[in-house]
């Protein structure tokens, strides 16, 4: 299934957010400004209060305390948040919103650790990371996705995802990735953190 059907199928249309302040739509703002609005507002809506650091636009190849850095990634040694800036110029290949979803799956890393609500393999906490970030996204008072926002956020959702069911890593098909960051921003506005319980 091609991303265009797969979007179309799911019926994004579903999915309203509350109006509130800063809104990514129409031109996309830039990377400091969309990191700065996201993180707080993640700060506001997470109860877990893990508050990681953040470093963006870090190359790859950098050293961290859990190894070198070879894309985005929450790091538990030192509850620092690595962007790096492969993944901000493919986020900006989909608009600023994907961006937000970058910073909010690897924020949710972060507050599954401290809240001690990590599944037990990869793909699970994959999923529930992605769905953690769309609740998180629906959830902030600061920042307001529009539909075309949230269609950014699903295709990059959806680019991400992999198929290797055979590799350790496998953090989840395309259709799984677009479909648990759709169910957290629908659970924002309907049942709560509790749609996100993977185990």
């Amino acid at each position: 299934m091609n991303l265009g059907k797969f979007l179309t199928h799911i019926g994004i249309a579903v999915v309203t957010v509350l109006a509130t302040n800063l809104s990514l739509q129409a031109s996309d703002l830039g990377p400091e400004v969309v990191l700065k609005a996201t993180y707080l507002g993640l700060r506001q809506v997470d109860s877990t209060r893990s508050n990681p650091k953040v470093r963006w636009n870090v190359p790859n190849g950098v050293s961290s305390p859990c190894g070198r850095v070879s894309g985005s990634l929450y790091c538990t040694r030192n509850n620092t948040i690595y962007i790096t800036n492969q993944h901000i110029q493919m986020a900006y290949r989909y608009g600023d919103a994907a961006l937000a979803y970058i910073l909010a799956h690897e924020y949710s890393h972060a507050a599954q650790t401290i809240g001690g609500f990590t599944p037990k393999n990869i793909t699970k906490i994959e999923l529930q990371a992605d769905c953690l970030a769309g609740f998180y996204m629906g959830a902030m008072p600061n920042v307001t996705f529009d539909q075309q926002d949230i269609k950014q956020i699903a295709a990059i959702a959806y680019q991400v995802g992999d198929y290797e069911f055979n590799n350790r890593q496998h953090h989840g098909t395309p259709k799984q990735r677009a479909q648990a960051v759709l169910l957290g921003f629908q659970a924002s506005q309907q049942n709560g953190i509790v749609a996100c319980q993977i185990r």
